[in-house]
């Protein structure tokens, strides 16, 4: 049996159902993904997403970690898939995630988007046809 009893809480963890976050995705060499914070605690931050894959955003155990206290220790998950599939997915958050204004619990986003959690407001630029500086 592939079950195994998680240490602490007394969860099975069935591993046949279990499936990681993606650590990459599909994104083109020349494409660069930037979140930059425009307003909130962290103003002025600005994270590359440019290796594609998963990312939680929150105050806890994430991978972009934020000082916002109106933010969930996992509020939300950005998934980016390859050219054009950049989706952004709410984790049940306590303050919910926008995205130009509008609630959404799972919802496609793009360049120039507004994404909102908690206080923290975000800028989504897509820049293709990138050259590197140094090889």
């Amino acid at each position: 049996m592939t079950k195994q009893r998680d240490q602490g809480d007394g969860t099975l963890l069935d591993r046949r159902l279990h499936q990681p976050r993606p650590a990459a995705g599909i994104v083109e060499p020349d494409m660069k993904i930037f979140l930059r914070v425009e307003s909130g605690p962290d103003a002025g931050r600005v994270v590359d997403l440019s290796r594609g894959g998963s990312f939680i955003l929150g105050r806890g155990k994430a991978d972009i970690v934020l000082t916002d206290p109106k933010v969930s220790s996992r509020h939300a998950e950005l998934k980016l898939f390859g050219p054009g599939h950049y989706y952004v997915y709410d984790l049940a958050s306590t303050n919910g995630t926008f995205l130009n204004g509008a609630r959404v619990d799972r919802r496609r986003f793009g360049h120039e988007d507004e994404l909102r959690v908690g206080d923290t407001v975000f800028r989504v630029s897509v820049i293709g046809g990138t050259i590197p500086l140094s090889s």
